[in-house]
């Protein structure tokens, strides 16, 4: 058992950000949403070049742009531009490689397509959820699970850990946390939707189903970012957040949370 020691500054700044998010949801609108979204998502492109040393402007200013608009098209606009939008954004991205050949170039052409889906597109879930029937409600729902998930498997895990579940990828993670913070998160939903009672088209099974299925894609998240960062011998992918350390590490599990949350959710608000 790891002795718990209390972390003033991971403490104050995860409250910040907390209440920054919260209240965006409920003080902007669609469009002013999607900026707070496209700046998560460019800070997201940075950090994952900066996690493999290429800093240089001229490396993630492109697919940073490409990747915002990506978003946008695809929670905006009709599907086939969004299909189009991608294509373009392929095109470009061989285009810039070819016409600014160097030796990594290699590496950059996946990095600049990877960051245009993992940043972009996963990201742009976001505002689709907004856009959802009371969608800032469904939205401060997938904040509080994937949220409970973290607190509640990182200290969990600290408190009760024995077994580590992926040791190669993250020495720390145990299976204890994962199992603290799966039960504690579908917990806070179900008792949100009791605080809430907005939810007559989604049952107690409906419900745990949501959750369960956000919460386990939000650990695979959450190992997919420790699997890059791994790739790179990286503790954090950044300094941004003291306490925590860069954006990607505080929105990773949100980042594959967010598209399961959104369809399933779509699906009952649908069929009831």
């Amino acid at each position: 058992m790891e002795k718990l020691k209390f972390d003033l500054k991971r403490f104050v700044f995860g409250i910040t950000f907390g209440i920054a998010v919260i209240a965006s949801i409920f003080l902007l609108d669609a469009h002013r949403f999607f900026f707070i979204a496209a700046i998560l998502i460019a800070l997201s492109v940075y950090e994952i070049f900066g996690i493999f040393d290429l800093k240089e402007y001229r490396y993630f200013i492109l697919p940073g742009l490409l990747s915002i608009l990506a978003a946008f098209s695809f929670a905006f606009l009709k599907a086939n531009t969004f299909i189009f939008v991608i294509f373009l954004s392929c095109f470009l991205v061989f285009f810039k490689n070819v016409l600014f050949f160097k030796k990594d170039a290699g590496k950059t052409i996946l990095l600049d397509i990877f960051s245009i889906f993992y940043a972009g597109f996963f990201i742009s879930f976001l505002p689709k959820i907004f856009e959802l029937p009371d969608g800032r409600t469904l939205l401060l729902l997938l904040f509080i699970l994937v949220w409970a998930s973290d607190i509640f498997a990182y200290y969990g895990g600290r408190h009760f850990g024995r077994h580590k579940l992926f040791f190669e990828l993250s020495p720390k993670k145990t299976v204890e946390g994962a199992v603290s913070g799966f039960v504690m998160a579908v917990l806070a939903a179900l008792i949100f939707k009791a605080w809430t009672g907005d939810y007559k088209k989604f049952t107690a099974v409906s419900f745990i189903i949501l959750s369960s299925v956000t919460v386990i894609a939000g650990m695979i998240g959450d190992l997919t970012e420790s699997l890059i960062k791994r790739i790179r011998d990286k503790k954090d992918s950044g300094h941004l957040i003291p306490g925590h350390g860069g954006i990607l590490d505080r929105i990773d599990s949100l980042i594959l949370a967010a598209p399961f949350f959104y369809y399933i959710a779509a699906f009952y608000l649908k069929h009831g």
